[in-house]
């Protein structure tokens, strides 16, 4: 999670840049905040001699009004499942011609994946009468997907225990009873999330309720209640991981890709420390990172301890979600949006060269854009061989050729080869232990009509007031 930009700036530029484009196409892309590493839309461009133009929303209801309202005609979006759906119900996409892109294999999909698929196909059965079996997987492409879960601090006594051993695994969001004195809790900043964990949670306490119906008032009004209960330290998005990470707060629920970026970046620096420390020597890299990001979570050498200090719990029945790329039936350059989709799950585009006519001189800052991306944001990835690659770092081996190059080189050991072989350990070995190749955790989010959401978002603003 690298970078921020300001929503009206953005709109700003989009405007000034769209005017200045000159005969060049202009794409028009729809996507999440820290999405992506923008070096790729440097790519396509130069690639196809093309403008793209990013805008961003902050939520999948957002992504709904702006291509619901018109007044800018996206030709690429990246909303998650259940907006796909939406999107789809209401005659807003265009069906996808896959013989356009020739980079994507759905058997190359993950199984966490092609069961996401399988409740949206569930979904639709059940919400449209005429839907037909599978219609939807025409007009999506996965982009990144994963798992919610639950951040914890593991330096509060007896807190790791109350939240991986509990019989309700969503009990430490909701129940103070079951955690130690004076644990502070955050809850994310997004009321259709939160519903969900508060119906798993009351679920497990025996009470009747599905996130995936639309609840009377008696038990909006349960939630409601034992929202105002919990009296949560904190609501909030990127703010959680951060002041669990700083020990400002001791447990919150958020996206794992979120967690797993301050996680493996913490992973690094502490190795580093310890090297620099003479605690480890190169060769003994891998076994202090196996160590810290282990069970056992600590390395004790030389009378000193190094740890992490947080950690993450999946709940078994979390939620699942697979953003994805879709083209808008209203797009005006649909030719250029088959060509961007087809470049971001691509592993290399170098051929491409050839086929358009580039220039060999024509360098590209990366060459392999489904790996780049994933690697730059941290959440998971739909495609296999991308998931192998990135669990495939820790195998990295440290040899002393790597460690003489690192003491010749004489720069901020932070910011070194050294320091990003690390980091790159620390990601391989996170992809593996918190996006399990064959999970299928989770189920993904009901497509509730506005008018419900409007009374999910009032009960919980009537509980935290």
């Amino acid at each position: 999670m690298k970078r921020k930009i300001s929503f009206v700036l953005l709109a700003l530029l989009l405007v000034l840049t769209i005017s200045s484009c000159g005969n060049k196409n202009v794409l028009l892309f729809l996507n999440w905040g820290e999405y992506i590493d923008e070096t790729l839309l440097d790519d396509f461009e130069n690639l196809y001699n093309c403008q793209v133009q990013m805008d961003l929303g902050e939520s999948n209801e957002i992504f709904y009004s702006k291509v619901s309202a018109g007044t800018t005609v996206y030709d690429v979006v990246c909303p998650s499942d259940y907006m796909v759906e939406k999107l789809y119900m209401n005659d807003m996409l265009s069906e996808i011609d896959f013989s356009k892109i020739s980079n994507f294999d759905k058997d190359n999909l993950r199984p966490g994946v092609k069961k996401i698929y399988n409740d949206m196909n569930e979904e639709l059965d059940r919400l449209v009468d005429s839907y037909e079996l599978n219609d939807i997987d025409n007009y999506f492409v996965p982009y990144l997907w994963g798992t919610w879960g639950i951040c914890y601090t593991t330096k509060k006594e007896g807190l790791k225990e109350a939240i991986t051993e509990s019989d309700n695994e969503w009990a430490s969001l909701f129940d103070r009873s079951k955690l130690p004195s004076n644990t502070k809790v955050a809850q994310y900043e997004s009321h259709q999330h939160a519903y969900y964990a508060a119906c798993r949670y009351l679920e497990h306490e025996g009470y009747n309720i599905n996130p995936y119906d639309e609840l009377n008032d008696t038990n909006l009004s349960l939630i409601e209640n034992l929202v105002s209960k919990m009296k949560y330290n904190a609501w909030g998005t990127d703010s959680i991981k951060k002041d669990i990470v700083a020990g400002n707060i001791d447990v919150g629920f958020m996206w794992t890709g979120d967690f797993l970026y301050y996680y493996s970046e913490n992973a690094a620096n502490i190795t580093m420390d310890a090297y620099l420390n003479n605690d480890i020597s190169i060769e003994q890299i891998p076994t202090f990172l196996d160590s810290i990001m282990g069970n056992d979570a600590i390395y004790n050498v030389n009378d000193n301890s190094y740890e992490i200090g947080f950690d993450f719990f999946i709940p078994s029945d979390t939620i699942a979600f697979c953003d994805n790329l879709v083209i808008t039936k209203e797009s005006s350059n649909k030719d250029l949006a088959y060509k961007f989709i087809d470049f971001l799950i691509s592993r290399s585009y170098e051929n491409k060269k050839e086929e358009e006519n580039i220039s060999e001189d024509v360098e590209f800052i990366n060459d392999d854009p489904a790996y780049t991306y994933t690697y730059y944001v941290d959440y998971d990835s739909p495609y296999i061989d991308v998931y192998n690659d990135i669990v495939s770092l820790s195998e990295t081996i440290f040899t002393k050729e790597i460690e003489d190059d690192f003491i010749e080189s004489k720069v901020d050991a932070y910011d070194s080869d050294l320091y990003w072989m690390m980091y790159d350990y620390a990601i391989g070995i996170s992809f593996e232990k918190y996006y399990p190749f064959d999970s299928e955790k989770g189920t993904k989010l009901s497509c509730f009509d506005r008018k419900y959401i409007y009374k999910i978002n009032k009960s919980f603003n009537n509980a935290r007031a």
